[in-house]
């Protein structure tokens, strides 16, 4: 190639190179399903709050758990995703896409220990939030310039205490969540090959923050019970920022052709330390619960969460600030309904159903292969065994996420419709002493 044009094909690598893809979050990557009990109730929990899992729905309910008791295990979830190409777009028309099978098993564990007549003091372990969007195929998938695997992982762990009043009536609690985070980023990139004019992939782009990365944040609750029928809870978890830092590391994939691996070798920018940041949000949850049937609770709640604080995503390259990156995200507020019944099945078994519809919060431009959100409707089954000190709780819950079409205006040009389902089983032991 002549000297001109090497010196534009090498400017279009290198800028190519480091253009990372933003992150786009969602309500796809909080996780509520920190308690058996609440899944099977569809996560209306808050005004119920009977169990250790309290410190996460409503730390206040904690205070009316008079035995000392430890209840812990996970969450298996599943997920089948399946992209489908835009057939009025040239480049996705035709494009058939789907996750790698993947079972997460989030974990939960608990422990509480009552004070005296009026106080608890507890200590919660579990994963409010996280992420995986590992596609197929990734090194033919077509998305794959945007994103081949997103992972977002986090670990919290919460001492709390609560206290209610000798009457039992009104209980109040507060909690510090320490929680730390891990991001992976990975994606390849591509240009159109002047010798081909195909596209070619010509480096693979990692992001990995490791694990020290963590901040504070706290919860507080109320729980209201005028008499023996009704019970009114309210939660809030505050919105916490954690600042990342990484690595990225840039591997050259071979092309085949020796003057054009050449040029993207001299454009390939250096393995070098990033930072970004994430706002996770704060949340706000009122449950009203009825009691006054006979070994029967229903339960109603309605959750706000603050994903308008993601706003926009900036990673900072620290050897080459010029190619630093600001991406728009514009989250907006959204509210999440849950719906939850436990009947009691004689002196040692529940029953429990649950239902449940969210609301995203991702604009439709923003919806991609790092991210494809969409409102979801659940429902969940669940039963409970207890024998002595024993308890064993089961749920299954099913998740469906409505059809989600980028309606031709994805920001990265890659437009289509998603189909996502989930499946997932919780599982706790708990032990009263």
């Amino acid at each position: 190639m002549r000297p001109l044009q090497t010196t534009r094909l090498l400017l279009l690598i290198s800028a190519a190179l480091i253009a990372v893809s933003g992150v786009a979050f969602g309500s796809g990557f909080s996780i509520f399903e920190q308690g058996s009990k609440a899944t099977g109730m569809g996560g209306a929990f808050a005004a119920t709050a009977d169990d250790p899992s309290a410190i996460f729905y409503n730390v206040a309910g904690i205070a009316q758990q008079r035995k000392m008791a430890i209840l812990g295990g996970g969450t298996g979830i599943s997920f089948t995703n399946e992209f489908r190409g835009d057939p009025n777009d040239p480049y996705t028309v035709g494009t058939r896409a789907e996750y790698k099978r993947h079972l997460f098993v989030p974990p939960n564990g608990y422990a509480i220990v009552p004070i005296g007549k009026n106080l608890t003091f507890g200590v919660g372990v579990f994963t409010p939030f996280g992420l995986r969007t590992d596609w197929a195929n990734p090194n033919t998938y077509l998305g794959r310039f945007i994103s081949q695997d997103a992972n977002l992982k986090t670990l919290s762990i919460e001492p709390a205490v609560a206290w209610q009043t000798d009457d039992g009536r009104l209980a109040i609690g507060l909690g510090a969540e320490y929680r730390r985070s891990h991001v992976i980023l990975a994606r390849n990139n591509g240009i159109v090959n002047p010798f081909t004019q195909r596209i070619s992939d010509v480096a693979h782009v990692g992001l990995d923050s490791g694990f020290d990365n963590a901040a504070w944040g706290y919860n507080v609750g109320i729980l209201l019970k005028p008499n023996s029928s009704w019970r009114f809870g309210l939660s809030y978890r505050g919105d916490m920022k954690i600042n990342y830092k990484g690595t990225a590391v840039f591997t050259q994939i071979p092309t085949g052709n020796a003057e054009l691996d050449a040029v993207v070798k001299a454009g390939l920018p250096p393995n070098q330390p990033i930072t970004t940041q994430i706002n996770f949000p704060a949340t706000l949850i009122g449950g009203i619960a009825y009691t006054g049937f006979t070994n029967w609770t229903i339960e109603t709640d309605i959750t706000h969460t603050t994903w308008s604080k993601f706003q926009n995503l900036d990673i900072i390259f620290t050897q080459t600030p010029a190619n630093n990156l600001h991406r728009p995200q514009n989250w907006k507020d959204t509210f999440s309904y849950r719906l939850g019944v436990n009947r009691t099945l004689g002196q040692n078994w529940d029953a429990r159903i649950g239902g449940v519809y969210d609301k995203n919060p991702q604009p439709t431009e923003g919806v991609g292969p790092l991210l494809p959100d969409s409102d979801r409707e659940g429902v969940a089954f669940g039963l409970g065994w207890h024998s002595g000190p024993f308890l064993i709780d089961v749920t299954e819950f099913a998740l469906h996420f409505k059809n989600r079409s980028t309606q031709g205006i994805n920001l990265d040009h890659f437009n289509g419709t998603y189909k996502t389902d989930a499946n997932l089983i919780t599982i706790d032991f708990g032990y009263k002493f």
